[in-house]
């Protein structure tokens, strides 16, 4: 419940923010790859995952702004035995790894003469993490707010004056907290910006 109450403040944020003149709002398709300890609980390919992302431009070469993301991972174990706490359970799973984003970020471009703007950039915050494994009637849950950085690298194609088409490759990792595992994955993200 908590990360859609924060998903409708960013999203109202986001609309506020983008009457701002030199500021573009994109919205990305985000499937993903997970790595580490992600792969670890969950391993396919998910085909589950967005973000949207609010850049105010300070010149030509340099944005910063906010981005809030959501990806799903989901894999089905076969029958097999595993230990919980203190018990033996042999049953088929549903693993389920959700991961929420927030972070700030500044982006470097790399202006030329064409339509193509290629960019590096960071990201830096929060993300809100919970994995869920369902076991028969059963679900075991745990979540965890984790510190989050997400270096990517991409490119902006200039449609008209009013609209970029974007094209980025973005790496996710959540640094391990306590018990709760680090989270990571790798995302190719393709969106639509609005100058």
């Amino acid at each position: 419940m908590k990360k859609y109450i924060i998903i409708s403040l960013l999203v109202i944020a986001t609309i506020a923010v983008k009457a701002q003149e030199g500021t573009s709002t994109f919205v990305s398709y985000l499937p993903s790859i997970p790595l580490g300890k992600t792969a670890d609980f969950s391993n396919n390919i998910s085909p589950r995952g967005i973000d949207f992302e609010v850049q105010r431009f300070l010149n030509e070469e340099l944005s910063v702004g906010f981005n809030i993301g959501w990806n799903l991972f989901r894999e089905k174990i076969p029958e097999e035995t595993f230990y919980y706490q203190e018990l033996t359970i042999t049953a088929v799973q549903f693993r389920y790894t959700n991961i929420v984003p927030l972070q700030v970020n500044v982006k470097k471009y790399f202006m030329g003469e064409g339509d193509y703007i290629p960019y590096f950039g960071f990201g830096l915050g929060t993300s809100y993490n919970e994995t869920r494994n369902d076991v028969g009637v059963f679900s075991l849950n745990e979540d965890k707010w984790l510190f989050n950085i997400a270096p990517e690298i991409g490119m902006l194609y200039d449609m008209n004056y009013k609209a970029w088409l974007s094209v980025k490759l973005k790496y996710n990792y959540g640094f391990k907290s306590g018990d709760f595992p680090a989270q990571s994955y790798l995302s190719l993200g393709v969106g639509i910006g609005l100058k």
